[in-house]
């Protein structure tokens, strides 16, 4: 499966056979540790996902520039991960995060609030898929001169992601 350029917001970088000994989870975590060697080293993030069907993982790029193209590039991701019959798709991102999203503050939500209010950066990795109880594990960042320093990661089980609402959640378990 080979996935061709969608527009200019998704595009495929490689693929592999995947292993017989694939494990979802261990998976995802080094995809979460190249992020952050990347962010390190870089100082930015490009987004990145993985879509991972029965026999390959797709490493496929993300483009946008903001968040308008983020909603419509994720769409396209989505669709590419239904046609490839995908079991999974494992994307990453740089983002802003806040540990007290209560009900009430998430009323009054709209794109760009957390980075205007000053909401710590993160990287957000998220595993879904139809057959895959969607798992997120958020590490908040701070840069601290030329250096970034990376608190504890944070996990949550069964989230619905925004970016992701067209891909249905499933019951596998990733714990």
């Amino acid at each position: 499966m080979h996935l061709t350029r969608m527009k200019k917001y998704v595009e495929a970088a490689w693929t592999v056979e995947k292993e017989a000994d694939f494990d979802l989870r261990r998976f995802a975590l080094g995809v979460l540790e190249i992020a952050k060697d990347n962010l390190q080293k870089d100082g930015e993030l490009v987004a990145a996902a993985f879509i991972v069907t029965s026999s390959q993982i797709q490493c496929v790029s993300v483009d946008f520039a903001d968040h308008e193209e983020k909603t419509v590039a994720y769409e396209h991701l989505v669709e590419a991960a239904c046609a490839a019959k995908a079991l999974a798709l494992v994307t990453c991102n740089d983002a802003y995060w806040d540990n007290n999203a209560s009900p009430e503050y998430l009323e009054g939500y709209y794109p760009g609030k957390l980075a205007a209010e000053g909401a710590k950066e993160c990287l957000m990795l998220t595993v879904s898929g139809p057959a895959v109880q969607t798992w997120c594990v958020d590490v908040a960042y701070e840069r601290v001169g030329n250096t970034i320093v990376f608190g504890a990661p944070a996990e949550s089980f069964g989230d619905e992601i925004g970016f992701l609402d067209n891909w249905r959640k499933g019951s596998v378990n990733t714990q």
